[in-house]
């Protein structure tokens, strides 16, 4: 049985960093130990059906946390970055390498180097493991218990938005509320570390440090976004006003960086796709009055559209877009998706072959994968879901989906099972998720998966034993 210790690593009320949790003083945290905490806290996040899914912005994700993390040094573990679809202004990390960005935080900064500084300064508390440094007298409880607190305090913060605090208040345990209080007064050392590794990690990176200056500016402008009715206790949090004068006043001063059109794009598509249409459409709307050829505009508008299953309207919206910016990679992938929406298929195969040869991105090489199973050409599909997968990992649970259910369909039943214990375990859906394992391991042609399913059923079945 492990104490329970959760400290909440802020930089003001509107950017939380929740990250550490302790165990008995008598001994230290294991990394076995975080790396299960970690994946328990995400399992119960994207059971909740929190995450924000979306092959563009994970693969930009992606991109940004590889350069970070080639300069962090040596890693004990592999990190994972997911975004949570909320209003809420919200950074945090939590044990094992999980780190997480609400939509509101990337609509809200101004360019990659300031979504960057983020993301490092989050990198920074995990690599400093300051979790395994705390320790408290406090309650015992599972790592299943833990992780149920965690995952209810991470979604209590998130600004309300997809109804995320009112999921965090079902999950938290009652009685945490005292311990935790207790534990947030002496954050700041660890703040200023983090502040101080993750500028460091940035420089490194090539990024320039005044985005790290901005990033917090932009946070503590915008605290007016953070709910009323988050806990008190996710509120304790040393002044980022102060260590803005304190660690970056070098920086108030340098020139901010310059435009950076690519991150545009990504904000456009986060507000396309995540916030309430009537907010999304009004901006995009006011930017085409000024400039009727704002083809990131017209192509929200589109994103919209669709998501109000106005096919037709979309389909005129991205038409538009792509005659302004017909090289777009990201604009024909979303126009080979909209294809399949509308059952033109062999149009899709068109736009995503067009999007794989300027950028081989996960949503055309999915999307092409769909698109030739319903063609009936199994041969190609297959081809393109193992690569889908291999791009996916296990950041993009809805393509194990889709590749486990062609390959069960076209017979190859241990590959289609396998494929789909991986989806629902990545999705918390932990009893499918052995009855597709044990089913793999049974089917004769399971032997290359059965070593993989002997541990996921292990680990499942003490996760599940461990929750009741």
């Amino acid at each position: 049985m492990t104490r329970l210790l959760l400290w909440i690593l802020g930089l003001w009320a509107p950017l939380l960093f929740l990250v550490s949790w302790g165990f008995d003083s008598a001994w230290a945290v294991s990394q076995k130990e975080e790396l299960e905490l970690g994946r328990q806290v995400h399992r119960q996040l994207a059971a909740q059906k929190v995450l924000f899914n979306d092959p563009t912005v994970d693969q930009y994700l992606r991109r940004i946390s590889k350069r970070l993390l080639k300069v962090a040094g040596p890693l004990a573990h592999p990190f994972h970055f997911y975004v949570i679809q909320s209003d809420g202004l919200n950074a945090f990390a939590v044990p094992g390498g999980y780190i997480y960005m609400h939509t509101e935080t990337i609509i809200s900064l101004q360019n990659e180097g300031q979504l960057a500084a983020i993301l490092s300064h989050e990198v920074a508390h995990i690599t400093s493991r300051h979790f395994a440094q705390r320790q408290e007298a406090g309650k015992k409880a599972s790592i299943a218990s833990l992780a149920g607190v965690l995952a209810g305090a991470l979604l209590a913060g998130g600004g309300g938005g997809q109804n995320t605090g009112a999921l965090g208040q079902a999950l938290m345990l009652g009685s945490v509320g005292a311990s935790i209080q207790a534990m947030l007064a002496n954050s700041r050392a660890d703040e200023t570390e983090a502040d101080r590794k993750g500028r460091s990690y940035m420089i490194k990176a090539g990024y320039n440090p005044r985005d790290m200056y901005g990033a917090f500016k932009i946070m503590n402008e915008r605290s007016y976004h953070f709910s009323s009715a988050i806990p008190n206790y996710l509120r304790t949090h040393p002044g980022l006003a102060a260590r803005m004068a304190s660690t970056f006043g070098d920086q108030a001063d340098q020139a901010p960086s310059p435009p950076d059109p690519g991150y545009e794009a990504i904000k456009d598509r986060v507000l396309a796709l995540s916030a309430q249409p009537r907010r999304a459409r009004s901006v995009f709307q006011k930017r085409l009055e000024q400039n009727p050829n704002d083809a990131s505009a017209l192509h929200g508008l589109a994103m919209i559209a669709a998501r109000e299953q106005s096919l037709t309207q979309a389909n005129e919206l991205l038409e538009k877009a792509l005659k302004l910016s017909p090289a777009n990679a990201e604009y024909l992938a979303d126009m080979g998706d909209l294809s399949l929406r509308r059952r033109k298929t062999q149009d899709a195969v068109t736009y995503y072959e067009k999007s794989r040869n300027l950028n081989k991105g996960l949503l055309s090489t999915l999307g092409l994968a769909r698109a030739f199973e319903l063609l009936g050409k199994n041969k190609e599909a297959a081809n393109f879901y193992d690569q889908a997968v291999d791009m996916a990992e296990d950041d993009y649970p809805e393509a194990l989906e889709l590749a486990g259910r062609f390959f069960g369909q076209i017979g190859e039943m241990a590959k289609g099972h396998y494929l789909l214990s991986r989806y629902f375990g990545n999705v918390g859906q932990l009893k499918q998720a052995i009855f597709h394992c044990k089913t793999t391991i049974n089917d004769p042609a399971g032997g290359r998966y059965k070593r993989t399913c002997e541990q996921y059923i292990r680990d499942y079945e003490e996760i599940m034993k461990e929750s009741k």
